[in-house]
């Protein structure tokens, strides 16, 4: 019994350290940073087809930010993906808004909180879960008709559960 333990002791701390432990003693996965990336692009335009809205999209796509509170550090990211839809009148970001709150459900979504956030402009911000739990989304329906800049704006941030990323991968900026 010893003997066994003695040589399993070793694969048991390399599997630890593969995965990733928060210092909680959660695991993170390991998975394919490229596969996370794609998967996150596919949720986020899911979003946007469930908004309707046919405004101007901003650019950046996915990016892997590591995970707090994992080790080793950096090896354990998450990807995140924030966009913007805008050039499109209030009143229609408004419309894509209230739709995104019922498709989402419709979807198999969670809610997890939606309502005014605690800022002075009581943005309107919605928080859901993906169905299975791989991503999460933070919705901000933001008024900016009495800025200097006008251009109101429906925010989106799409963030994937954390992971470990495969061995070989880029490492997390």
């Amino acid at each position: 019994m010893t003997r066994r333990l003695t040589l399993a002791l070793p694969a048991l701390l390399a599997s630890a350290l593969l995965t990733g432990c928060a210092q909680d003693g959660r695991m993170a996965e390991v998975r394919d940073t490229a596969q996370i990336r794609k998967a996150t692009q596919q949720t986020s335009s899911r979003i946007l087809d469930m908004t309707g809205l046919k405004g101007t999209v901003t650019k950046p796509g996915p990016l892997p930010l590591p995970c707090d509170d994992y080790e080793p550090e950096g090896r354990v990211v998450q990807m995140r993906h924030n966009w913007s839809v805008y050039d499109l009148p209030f009143e229609e970001l408004e419309k894509g808004y209230a739709h995104l709150r019922t498709a989402l459900t419709e979807d198999g979504w969670r809610i997890v909180s939606d309502g005014p956030d605690t800022s002075k402009a009581k943005t309107p911000t919605m928080v859901a879960d993906a169905p299975g739990g791989d991503h999460s989304a933070e919705i901000r329906l933001m008024d900016n008709r009495k800025d200097e800049d006008p251009t109101s704006v429906l925010a989106v941030t799409v963030v994937s559960r954390c992971f470990q990323e495969t061995p070989g991968a880029s490492p997390a900026p």
